[in-house]
């Protein structure tokens, strides 16, 4: 993927292909449901894709830039919004030593589809808040009022079509092989949402819900949902299993993913005290490479074992301060687009917020710097630790040039100005002496005269 970046140029070609047909239902499930997570430019980066002229010929990006009225930084942000959320699929084509690029647009999900993936709509509440998620809900879900006196009499298939039951038990070949052929295009081109395990134990968490009244085999058909809690969140065994229990009903025993979701959003951004990130500096560990001292190594070993949603909490609360909306929604953002290791994600945030001592999270300051460490390549702690150095140093450059500026010209002053200011001082040396003579001779007069009261 960040390979793409240094191939994208507005002189790129790019070819754009739909892969699904799009309804009226599409544009209002992307403009309601997807938006609010992609963001206005990602969704018109989508628009711009859908109505672009002659859909099937190669364009150039500059074309694009000129139509958003975005950059191509911000460009490729926004298409790595789409592809994260499933809604676009890019591949690169080289021939002749020429890139191009291929756009595949995915329809968005029904919102009954949308809802029940635990990674959009987990990322839909933590932006959108309980409330108004509740209202999107309602809204995309289809319900029609019937009265009690109504009778179904709907035919089913089997009442209006004759089907030969040999048929049936033994499909034609053109039917099995027009399926194996959807089967295999479906794979190859939508894009999957799933998270890895990594290194959340299953076993530990059904150790620790044994002892409890939850039903632990209710759960396995949740375990997509808590490997996307546990990777948005950075949430432990323990920590998931509490959730868990509030999140399940006594009387029932039923597990309920809804108020699981809503319990865990609500409960981020209070103070934990089961991590921290409390003085790195202190930590006793041997540097892994030269350049790093020990204090950085501590540093480093620390945002490497966090997630970044709780380092930045631990980081906010040490200061005496909050992780507000706006801070979880750009650390979230910053983690969706996958272009860095989390650890290196939280060196980025600390920057900021301890190095260069501000009080919030900017995120156009993060995405410049996200953009400039994207070109570099970051991909180690110890790299981002070198740039966050070679950051510093520029910063001070700057001042240094307009020192030397000023002395420059005060050196450099020219003839006519030396001359004038010369003049100028001589002049007032010389009136002053005038003064003096005749205050004098003024003096002297009055001396010479007897004393009468009086003055000529």
């Amino acid at each position: 993927m960040e390979n793409s970046w240094h191939q994208l140029q507005p002189k790129t070609s790019f070819l754009v292909r739909l892969a699904d047909r799009l309804t009226d239902q599409s544009w209002q499930t992307l403009t309601q449901l997807y938006q609010p997570i992609i963001g206005p430019s990602a969704a018109g980066l989508y628009s711009a894709l859908f109505w672009l002229p002659k859909t099937g010929q190669y364009h150039r990006h500059a074309t694009l830039l000129a139509i958003l009225g975005m950059d191509l930084a911000h460009l490729y942000d926004a298409r790595l919004r789409l592809e994260a959320t499933g809604l676009l699929t890019t591949t690169v084509s080289t021939k002749d030593d020429l890139t191009s690029f291929n756009y595949d647009l995915h329809a968005p999900l029904l919102p009954a589809a949308f809802f029940k993936d635990d990674l959009l709509s987990v990322q839909l509440l933590g932006v959108v808040g309980e409330d108004l998620y509740q209202s999107l809900v309602s809204v995309n879900t289809s319900t029609t009022e019937r009265s009690t006196d109504e009778e179904n009499i709907t035919k089913n298939f089997l009442e209006v079509f004759h089907v030969d039951g040999q048929e049936l038990a033994e499909l034609p070949t053109a039917i099995t092989a027009g399926r194996q052929r959807l089967d295999a295009e479906t794979q190859a081109t939508a894009p999957a949402l799933q998270v890895t395990p990594a290194d959340f134990d299953f076993k530990l968490l059904g150790e620790i819900l044994e002892h409890s009244f939850i039903d632990t085999r209710a759960l396995r058909s949740e375990r997509q949902l808590l490997l996307t809690e546990h990777a948005t969140y950075g949430l432990d065994e323990v920590t998931m299993a509490r959730y868990i229990g509030e999140a399940t009903d006594l009387a029932t025993n039923q597990f309920n993913a809804e108020t699981f979701k809503r319990v865990i959003a609500q409960n981020f951004g209070r103070p934990q005290s089961a991590k921290s990130v409390a003085q790195p500096q202190k930590t006793a560990t041997t540097p892994a490479n030269q350049s790093v001292n020990s204090a950085e190594q501590a540093l480093i070993k620390v945002a490497t074992n966090t997630a970044p949603a709780v380092f930045l909490q631990a980081i906010k609360q040490k200061s005496g301060g909050f992780v507000t909306d706006g801070e979880q929604r750009i650390v979230r953002d910053l983690v969706s687009r996958q272009l860095f290791p989390e650890a290196v994600l939280n060196l980025m945030v600390y920057h900021v917020l301890v190095d260069e001592d501000r009080p919030t999270l900017n995120k156009n300051l993060l995405d410049t710097i996200a953009n400039d460490w994207s070109k570099a390549k970051i991909t180690t702690p110890e790299q981002a630790i070198q740039k966050i150095r070679e950051r510093q140093q520029a910063a001070k450059q700057p001042r240094r040039s307009r020192a030397r500026q000023s002395s420059t010209v005060k050196e450099t002053l020219p003839e006519w100005a030396k001359t004038s200011t010369t003049n100028q001082q001589a002049s007032r040396t010389k009136l002053s002496a005038e003064k003096q003579k005749q205050l004098q001779d003024r003096i002297a007069k009055l001396q010479d005269r007897p004393s009468t009261g009086k003055e000529d």
